[in-house]
């Protein structure tokens, strides 16, 4: 049991230990809202074909069926599709190749036949539905979560992300007229490489480039601050985007760039 992110990333890992994506299923439970499907998602180099193993997604809706309350119809239906796996039958997808495949409506008729039937191996007891639903939760307002920092914040630089062709000796000249009393240039960066203060003439370049000031001393720097840098820089250059780099205490809450 997982949060959503990790649960995608896992439920797919895990797939490989079931058979395939079409064995697996998934179910996301929320405080207000539910959703079961297949891992699988929704293939569609195969889509209208009826060759689909609709294994995944049924194993899905057992899970809905016993999430509201359903338990003896979830049970028969897992039951019989126990069974008609036990008998061999198969989509293309797994199962003995010396049997022939059948298609998606054909393993399903497949199912229903055998409704009722108990498999040798796993089957599920029965049990007697108690269907619930849950009384209906109207909330007044949107919930809200947040972090709850124990150390103070300070600004104490930013990254400007300017578009350019010119060199990265022409860009630091320009940059550094712009830094007044308050800010350093301290690196510029192209696609993660340094190249300046130093550099290869080597390194091929694109026409963006990550253009980083500090505040002179780490002394504490506040947003007007950065929007002065902003305006002045503007200048000379199209900012595409900016990041402020931030300290929490004594811990920097950013990464270094390439060279520091």
């Amino acid at each position: 049991v997982l949060t959503n992110l990790q649960g995608d990333i896992v439920s797919d890992l895990c797939a490989g230990l079931v058979g395939g994506l079409g064995f697996a299923p998934s179910a996301n439970i929320g405080d207000h809202i539910s959703i079961f499907e297949a891992v699988h998602g929704t293939a569609p180099d195969i889509a209208g074909k009826n060759i689909a193993n609709p294994t995944a997604l049924l194993l899905s809706g057992l899970a809905m069926l016993r999430h509201v309350g359903l338990t003896e119809n979830a049970a028969v239906i897992e039951n019989a599709l126990l069974y008609t796996l036990e008998n061999g039958v198969h989509t293309g997808d797994f199962g003995d190749k010396t049997k022939p495949a059948v298609n998606t409506t054909e393993f399903a008729d497949a199912i229903i036949a055998n409704f009722g039937k108990q498999p040798q191996v796993g089957a599920k007891p029965i049990i007697a539905n108690m269907p619930g639903t849950p009384a209906p939760f109207k909330l007044v307002q949107n919930s809200m979560m947040v972090s709850k920092e124990t150390e103070a914040e300070m600004i104490v630089g930013v990254d400007m992300f300017i578009e350019s062709s010119e060199q990265p000796e022409v860009i630091a000249h320009k940059c550094q007229r712009h830094g007044g009393v308050k800010f350093n240039l301290i690196n510029i960066s192209n696609r993660g490489t340094q190249v300046w203060p130093t550099g290869s003439v080597y390194t091929n370049l694109v026409n963006q480039y990550n253009v980083r000031f500090e505040s002179i001393d780490g002394s504490a720097l506040n947003q007007q601050d950065v929007i002065g840098l902003y305006v002045s820089l503007s200048g000379n250059f199209k900012i595409c985007s900016l990041e402020l780099l931030n300290m929490w205490g004594d811990k920097k809450a950013y990464s270094l760039a390439q060279g520091q």
